[in-house]
């Protein structure tokens, strides 16, 4: 466990060297808003397919193989950021580069879904959710710093240089870890009053229904992700140290966070906190676009941090409730791919069009009202009941 968590931690570290920054990259060698958030999305496109996968190859075959893909082949693709600016290569590495990076986590997910207590599931979630907002607030806080002292340039070299270290530790670390054997007929056990029994009937509903509210929420993270950088700069006049330390801020903030409130989910369900994560979100979305200074801007970033560790890891409790054992790595992978990665699209390159068209501010408003409807399609159509009988708290001895 605390090899792939290693594993883990320096792949996110590697993605978020260059993520935050990558627009402002963009815009450098003037390309416009439109094209910023379309070569954004194709990364996205190719994590649609990588993720899902990932944790499919995870399952039959085991994580090694995967990990070794969104490692070694993953920085491969970074370090072909430095070599071109040409627009139709840059679409192909964002493409290759999504597509490879993304085959972490539907199988680490899905790992710890099978192994996770169940009255623990959002707890051991949160567990992911704060190895990837600390790899993320020491990414991004040090992009600013390498591209204001170094160039753009230098962000690749690195990035690609964290990616080798985590595939080194995949090929030595985890030389003994075998292909799951998995009995077939195993399904998780109910937790927030889900009859898992059901779902061994192959009943997919509640599963569909958990990947479009999740679309809606990354609706915003994929908007915050494109064009925060863009905005910080561009509107409130931030340097790129400034954005990078936007970055940091949100993800201590949900570092911090994310397993009080995953603990919180457990207890009180994680339907009621994944209602909250959204709210936050939302009025977050919203605050950002009438930000009229840097402090402001600050404020509502980190107030995101709290709605995405009171929503994510509970929205994974609940994905791995529902599956069975022998499909947590799959099930994970499709989460993420279109459930959380067709949010992040929808959000990178439609707003990119609503920044050109209405505006900067009303690329964040009409995130918050994404957001929003996604709180709508949570409290009416994912169902968390209670089982007669069932105890309101946990058990002492746990």
């Amino acid at each position: 466990m605390l090899m792939i968590i290693s594993i883990v931690a320096l792949s996110i570290l590697a993605w978020n060297i260059l993520g935050p920054l990558l627009p402002l990259y963009l815009a450098s060698i003037q390309i416009t808003p439109q094209l910023i958030g379309l070569i954004l999305s194709a990364a996205m496109v190719g994590m649609v397919i990588g993720e899902s996968t990932g944790g499919w190859m995870a399952d039959k075959i085991g994580i090694r193989t995967p990990l070794i893909a969104g490692t070694f082949i993953s920085g491969l693709s970074v370090l072909c950021f430095a070599f071109t600016q040409n627009i139709a290569a840059l679409f192909t590495i964002f493409f290759f580069w999504g597509l490879f990076r993304s085959a972490v986590f539907g199988p680490v997910r899905g790992y710890i879904g099978v192994n996770a207590p169940v009255l623990r599931k959002a707890t051991f979630m949160a567990f992911i959710s704060v190895v990837q907002s600390a790899s993320t607030s020491i990414g991004a806080l040090s992009s600013g710093f390498l591209a204001d002292n170094l160039g753009f340039r230098a962000i690749f070299f690195v990035s690609c240089g964290i990616s080798a270290t985590a595939g080194i530790l995949v090929l030595y670390g985890l030389q003994k870890v075998k292909s799951p054997q998995y009995n077939t007929s195993t399904i998780a056990p109910p937790s927030d009053g889900v009859d898992t029994s059901t779902i061994a009937r192959t009943n997919y509903h509640p599963f569909i229904v958990q990947c479009v509210v999740a679309a809606l929420q990354f609706w915003g993270w994929g908007a915050t992700m494109s064009f925060l950088a863009l905005f910080a700069n561009q509107v409130i006049g931030a340097s790129a140290t400034r954005v990078g330390i936007l970055f940091t801020a949100s993800s201590i903030s949900g570092m911090v966070l994310s397993i009080p409130m995953a603990m919180i989910a457990d207890r009180l369900g994680k339907k009621n906190s994944m209602l909250l994560g959204m709210a936050v979100s939302a009025i977050s979305a919203a605050g950002i676009a009438f930000s009229p200074a840097y402090s402001w801007l600050l404020f509502f970033v980190i107030l995101g941090g709290l709605g995405a560790a009171a929503f994510t890891p509970a929205a994974l409790g609940m994905v791995s409730d529902i599956v069975p054992a022998n499909w947590q790595g799959t099930a994970m992978g499709f989460y993420g791919a279109f459930g959380e990665n067709i949010g992040v699209i929808a959000g990178s390159s439609l707003s990119g069009f609503i920044w050109s068209a209405w505006g900067p501010s009303n690329t964040f408003l009409v995130a918050s009202g994404v957001i929003g409807s996604g709180i709508i399609v949570c409290a009416v159509l994912i169902k968390a009941k209670v089982v007669k009988g069932e105890p309101k708290t946990l058990p002492a001895k746990l």
